[in-house]
């Protein structure tokens, strides 16, 4: 039986394991690794799920920093921005790259961010074990509600900067070809 610890972070409890984590994304070596699992099970079960860049946006938002290292508060940033777009916008997911683009394109400095109300209820382990494209999707779109929601003292400076990248007419137009 492997022991278990909770991610510092999600607080999602994971195995106790040594192993990689991300450079500036503060996990547990479990909880990396349920990510990472999780994103090789989109990739070979679900590889049309519009929901698979919110499974990034979602994880990434959902472990900052202390902010002392740039990278950590922009990816928090970039990833909360996308979020925006897609709960409260209705913008496709498949957009994140484009809102990511847009915002570090307008915005050269990011706040020190910290969540007053912890991680959110859910976390990657909530968007595990899909029993099919739409389980999945309906999972990863729960989580990043909840995600999103962790945030809520920040929502307005995060609106500003989706509204100010001048992006959000174009991710939510009907008519505009994604450009991949």
């Amino acid at each position: 039986m492997t022991a278990e610890v909770s991610c510092p972070q999600c607080g999602a409890v994971v195995p106790d394991i040594e192993g990689p984590t991300h450079a500036y994304v503060p996990s547990a070596p479990g909880c990396w690794a349920a990510f990472s699992a999780l994103r090789a099970d989109e990739m070979l079960r679900f590889p049309g799920s519009e929901a698979n860049n919110l499974v990034v946006d979602s994880y990434m938002a959902q472990h900052p920093g202390n902010g002392l290292d740039r990278r950590d508060r922009q990816s928090v940033f970039v990833h909360l921005v996308s979020l925006c777009a897609v709960t409260e916008r209705e913008a496709s997911p498949t957009r994140s790259p484009e809102v990511l683009r847009a915002i570090l394109a307008r915005q050269m400095e990011f706040p020190v961010i910290r969540r007053a109300r912890g991680p959110g209820d859910l976390t990657v382990l909530s968007a595990t074990d899909a029993m099919s494209l739409e389980d999945h999707d309906t999972r990863v779109r729960r989580w990043a509600g909840s995600v999103w929601e962790s945030w809520r003292e920040y929502h307005q400076a995060i609106r500003a900067a989706l509204d100010a990248s001048g992006v959000s007419a174009l991710i939510l137009s009907p008519d505009h070809e994604h450009p991949f």
